[in-house]
């Protein structure tokens, strides 16, 4: 049986409305400031589904007071082996046809196929289009070659795509998102005769991922390079360092009860400290009876010219008894963290990891007798990005939350 059979890739396009195509502009923050990004995987192994669900977890905010979701951007790279078939359904003639028909002067009848098929990737998606054309000719119904197979073919072989969506509502919470992967194929007869059955029978698979970049919820200061709070029994301790600019400015000290509204609960002027040189800041505020459960602090410097820049946010969970806080450092951090408690513990205490999704990356069950510092280990040095450090006292039932940038 004569048989003319390619193979043509005739085309990729991604569809993505309302979807911008320019990441960078998209995720970086008010002022140049680079985004903190975190990326979470997936792998979808062979399958014959008619659609594969493909689930991340949002983003948490309650992980990461003072930082807003700016924008997302789905990647994924995918894998498609089909096999399809055709048979003709025209029985043969008595008389041979012109030389010049569409039959051959064996009876036979040429035909030429298409396969388009398409993977969708939706959530919100974009979709992914490859046609495959092949050539054959057919003999009659119900001879021995009415009918041929293609395949398997690898129609997709790591085809990768990306898109950024800076509508990111959906991706905002403590559940998951999810992705919906699935294929469609089908074979179209170009020349010959519609009078044919067709099977396209597929397998896929892929790698997936979701990066959220992360901004600042008001512009950072710059100028400050260090900010902690750590409760010392009725009160919390704050501490910064700020660079010195000018003799003018001044520093305000904000709290809030849900990390989206601040009120002001002190000032402390700029000082006469030389241009150039860096100061260090205290204030100490007193816990009252409606300071419950977590608080939030920041710093607001305010310059001569009205300009307003802000500190990173602390939180502080207060205890009813006793006194809890850490710190972090160095921050940002390679290998090892140094978790420094504010005073002196005894117990078990676990230490976990926690990426801004709300997952647990790693964490460490500690002994401490009568000291206030541990070390916590990155093993297997995790991506690079912010973090939750989180330390619960498992004897007292307590936890402390603070954030670490990891190099």
């Amino acid at each position: 049986m004569k048989q003319i059979y390619f193979k043509t890739i005739v085309m990729l396009v991604f569809i993505a409305a309302s979807i911008p195509q320019t990441i960078q502009a998209q995720c970086t923050c008010s002022g140049g400031i680079p985004a903190t990004s975190f990326t979470n995987s997936a792998i979808l192994n062979p399958t014959n589904l008619p659609s594969a669900t493909i689930a991340f977890p949002q983003f948490n905010p309650t992980l990461m007071p003072g930082f807003d979701l700016s924008c997302v951007t789905m990647f994924d790279t995918l894998n498609i082996v089909s096999t399809s078939g055709a048979r003709n359904l025209n029985s043969s003639t008595a008389l041979l046809p012109p030389a010049n028909s569409q039959y051959s002067p064996t009876g036979r009848m040429e035909y030429a196929f298409l396969l388009l098929m398409t993977a969708n990737v939706v959530g919100p998606g974009f979709t992914q289009s490859k046609t495959l054309t092949s050539a054959d000719s057919l003999g009659a119904y119900l001879q021995p070659d009415d009918t041929i197979t293609y395949g398997p073919d690898v129609i997709f072989a790591s085809v990768t795509g990306s898109k950024a969506s800076s509508s990111v509502s959906s991706y905002i919470g403590s559940g998951t998102v999810s992705l919906s992967y699935s294929t469609l194929g089908n074979l179209n007869a170009t020349e010959g005769s519609s009078n044919f059955t067709q099977t396209v029978r597929t397998l896929y698979s892929g790698n997936f991922g979701l990066t959220y970049y992360l901004c600042p919820s008001n512009p950072l200061a710059t100028t400050i390079s260090y900010f902690s709070a750590l409760k010392n029994k009725n009160s919390v301790n704050l501490q910064w360092l700020a660079a010195n600019f000018s003799n003018d400015n001044r520093y305000e000290i904000q709290l809030s009860t849900n990390g989206s509204d601040y009120t002001a609960v002190g000032n402390i002027a700029g000082g006469s400290a030389q241009t150039g040189t860096l100061s260090e800041y205290h204030y100490q505020y007193d816990l009252n009876s409606s300071d419950v459960g977590a608080i939030y602090f920041r710093v607001k410097r305010i310059e001569a010219d009205g300009h307003v820049t802000y500190s990173a946010v602390k939180l502080i969970n207060v205890e009813s008894s006793g006194s809890f806080g850490i710190q972090t450092y160095p921050n940002p951090v390679v290998n090892t963290v140094k978790v420094q408690f504010a005073s002196n513990q005894s117990g078990r205490f676990l230490l976990e990891l926690i990426n801004i999704s709300g997952q647990v990356i790693q964490h460490s069950e500690i002994t401490l007798s009568g000291n206030s510092s541990v070390d916590f280990n990155l093993n297997g040095h995790p991506a690079k990005g912010l973090y939750v450090l989180r330390a619960k006292d498992l004897s007292k039932n307590k936890q402390y939350m603070t954030k670490v940038q990891v190099q």
